[in-house]
């Protein structure tokens, strides 16, 4: 898990940035409870939490949207 997010943050980003960006796309998914993974391949973040009725569910953010997500 370290040696990913060090190849985010050569990207310049920080793990508080990722997980920021996270929890707004959950929220803008209609997710609550919200943590993340970032997966192997370095394409995208799984952001798992709850919807609206209590079902546990992933969505991906994909690393190409991932600017849009991050609060600078």
């Amino acid at each position: 898990m370290e040696k990913i997010i060090l190849r985010y943050g050569k990207k310049g980003y920080t793990l508080t940035q990722l997980e920021a960006a996270a929890s707004a796309f959950a929220a803008a998914q209609g997710l609550t409870d919200s943590n993340l993974e970032i997966y192997h391949d370095f394409e995208e973040l799984a952001v798992f939490g709850e919807d609206r009725h209590g079902q546990r569910c992933e969505a991906s953010l994909p690393f190409s949207q991932l600017e849009r997500w991050v609060q600078v």
